[in-house]
């Protein structure tokens, strides 16, 4: 699963749009979008950003555990 399939899945499992979490991000919607949809790549401070928005760890954009 790509960082953009797991941000829209949890973003989804969240009960929040794209605007409401772009808006607790700090981001423009259109970025959301293209992380969702894999247009658009995101560094790792916007990932943080994105993952405390969503009130999870980073690690769960990755969607890889260390067992």
């Amino acid at each position: 699963m790509t960082i953009g399939m797991q941000l829209k899945k949890l973003r989804k499992e969240t009960g929040l749009s794209v605007k409401e979490l772009a808006d607790r991000a700090g981001v423009s919607q259109s970025y959301i979008y293209a992380i969702e949809s894999g247009t658009r790549g995101a560094n790792a401070t916007k990932l943080s950003t994105i993952a405390q928005a969503l009130g999870v760890p980073v690690a769960d954009l990755y969607d890889v555990y260390a067992y």
